[in-house]
């Protein structure tokens, strides 16, 4: 196996395996590691686990100082370290040690803890991703600085873990918005059009769990504006219109709704066959929530909404 496969595998087992994955971070991964960026790779992994899933900070930072001395520290290796140590320290209340770093080091440092602490501390990552954004404007640092990317990520994940519980409280919610709004605004700087569109569409579904269904479908047409006027690729189409069945779906508004799932079917006749298999329980999902309807309108155009197709992880 190659460190990429293996690399591969455990962000696809992460979630439902956190210290499993988290066990074998140290030995088999560290085995296959190859280069100073793969071991950073590593240090990467190890942090998401033992903050955002396993709340073991202390844990965490032995094993990143595990891999930090495995071989040599270069660039990004050292980098990581640093400030995936200096994160899960923050998060878990060991130590602030943001003030031996510099400013972009530092912004790092607080929109990790904040991505550590979603489902822990809700008030506290709050006011740690936006002390983070905050930073970032008043440094003026520039958009391809490390610090806007992260700001953007850890916004976008902490909305997504928070739209995927089953219940929030009134903070996780302020959250929940807080993180997709972030992301939406540092991924206008740090990212391409893709990463903006999707973004809108994590606005409109963390708009559908708020609930303001309002807010969400405006979002959603957004999204899918976005996805038109890039000629995108099938995926893009599919999740866009995902979003619209179950806001439409959520707004009473069955006729729309079955129109989203009929483009949401045909995008995903169109998807590259890698995304087929995982996209499918989707559409089910989707489809048995709004009832097929008669041939596509796509968005009230009256044609054929995209041509003929990834979402991060």
């Amino acid at each position: 196996m190659t460190f990429d496969d293996w690399l591969n595998q455990a962000w696809d087992e992460h979630a439902a395996q956190p210290a499993a994955v988290a066990a074998r971070i140290a030995d088999e991964g560290l085995a296959l590691a190859r280069s100073d960026a793969q071991v950073a790779a590593l240090m990467r992994l190890a942090h998401h686990l033992h903050g955002e899933h396993l709340g073991r900070f202390s844990e965490g930072r032995q094993l990143l100082f595990r891999l930090g001395t495995s071989q040599p520290a270069g660039a990004a290796s050292g980098v990581a370290q640093r400030v995936f140590d200096a994160s899960l320290a923050l998060a878990g209340g060991l130590a602030d040690t943001r003030g031996a770093l510099g400013t972009s080091e530092r912004i790092r440092v607080g929109a990790h803890a904040a991505g550590a602490l979603a489902e822990r501390d809700a008030p506290r990552a709050g006011s740690l991703l936006r002390e983070a954004a905050l930073e970032f404007d008043t440094a003026h640092l520039p958009n391809d600085d490390p610090a806007c990317r992260a700001i953007a990520i850890n916004g976008n994940d902490i909305a997504m873990t928070l739209s995927e519980k089953l219940q929030r409280s009134d903070a996780e919610r302020d959250l929940m918005l807080l993180g997709a709004r972030v992301a939406r605004d540092y991924w206008a700087r740090a990212g391409t059009w893709l990463e903006v569109e999707r973004a809108e569409y994590r606005l409109a579904i963390s708009w559908l769990k708020a609930p303001d269904l309002a807010a969400a479908r405006r979002h959603a047409r957004k999204c899918l504006d976005l996805v038109r006027e890039h000629d995108a690729p099938a995926l893009e189409w599919f999740f866009g219109f995902e979003a619209l069945a179950r806001i439409e779906r959520a707004l009473g508004n069955a006729p729309a709704a079955a129109r989203a799932v009929q483009d949401m079917k045909a995008a995903y006749e169109r998807l590259d066959e890698a995304d087929v298999a995982w996209c499918r329980p989707v559409l089910d999902r989707v489809s048995r929530l709004a009832p097929a309807a008669p041939a596509s309108t796509g968005l009230g155009t009256g044609t054929s909404v995209f041509p003929s197709t990834g979402f991060e992880r």
